[in-house]
């Protein structure tokens, strides 16, 4: 038997404006636990922000189901209102249980 599990990971890029609404909201939606880092460029194809710093990036390793529900949410609430990038990707991880 492996000692890995396949779980998600979700990377969200935002405006540091939103940050404070978006974990409460990814606590909200049943994430048990993300890293959060500041972050500079133009992860949106315009103008870099007026602020160094001015976005964070917030990754969170769930489920698959978990990871859904969580884009899906951001669709719905953030996408259309703020600078917000978000997408999934594949991982093992080991103790895959911590992340249930």
């Amino acid at each position: 038997m492996s000692p890995f599990s396949e779980r998600r990971l979700v990377t969200i890029t935002a405006e540091a404006v939103v940050e404070e609404r978006l974990l409460h909201d990814l606590r909200a939606w049943g994430v048990k636990g993300f890293s959060v880092s500041r972050s500079e460029g133009d992860p949106f194809g315009s103008r870099v922000a007026d602020v160094a710093g001015s976005f964070v990036r917030i990754e969170c390793i769930v489920t698959s189901e978990m990871a859904d529900r969580v884009l899906e949410r951001l669709a719905e609430g953030y996408l259309q209102r703020f600078k917000v990038v978000a997408y999934d990707q594949p991982v093992r991880v080991v103790r895959g249980d911590k992340y249930d």
